[in-house]
């Protein structure tokens, strides 16, 4: 299987218009009294960080060996045999023995993509995507972001599981990722301090 790193389309946009104001904000202090600069600019910087760490950064990672979650301040690692149920009820989650994992970078579309769906889009699907009767969640058609996700790893999943290679011991890594915990804590008592002082 090809290496596959997927982000929130949707997200990249949000966070590029969010950065983007940022900026704008700072330029607009900036045209005007350069002290402000240094004391009022906080806010934008905090407001340009949150964009990209809920927007930008999530990500899933999908190799032969391993799925890798980028989350906000956590990265989960878990190997195929960790994986017992894929859900993209509102976003892609991965049920394992260790617990829930529910990815931020892959959200699943709105209840009206199901409307605007047809017949064809799901007719590729692996047969894990169905709950029912030929029915599928429209977070499992791939042209969400989250349908594309489930579809690469339940098709591959579906390959390991047949071939009988689901025998590893399932083992899920999680991970704090300190420095986006303490940019975000500094910037947001530097945006608190810039408001009070």
């Amino acid at each position: 299987m090809d290496s596959h790193t997927l982000r929130s389309s949707s997200g990249r946009i949000m966070a590029i218009a969010a950065i983007a104001l940022s900026a704008l904000g700072v330029i607009a202090l900036a045209a005007g009294d350069w002290s402000l600069v240094f004391t009022k600019s906080w806010v934008y910087l905090w407001f340009g960080y949150c964009a990209w760490l809920l927007f930008w950064n999530p990500s899933i990672r999908i190799s032969s060996d391993v799925v890798v979650i980028d989350n906000v301040f956590r990265i989960f690692q878990l190997n195929w045999s960790s994986i017992n149920r894929i859900d993209t009820k509102y976003s892609l989650t991965l049920e394992t023995n260790f617990g829930v994992i529910r990815a931020f970078g892959a959200p699943a579309p709105s209840r009206y993509a199901g409307f605007m769906a047809s017949r064809t889009d799901a007719a590729h699907l692996p047969e894990s995507s169905f709950i029912g009767k030929g029915l599928v969640r429209p977070g499992d058609l791939t042209s969400s972001d989250s349908g594309v996700a489930a579809y690469l790893i339940r098709s591959h999943w579906e390959i390991l599981r047949d071939r009988n290679e689901l025998i590893n011991k399932p083992k899920v890594e999680t991970r704090w990722v300190a420095w986006r915990v303490i940019v975000f804590a500094t910037l947001s008592v530097a945006t608190i301090l810039s408001f009070i002082l």
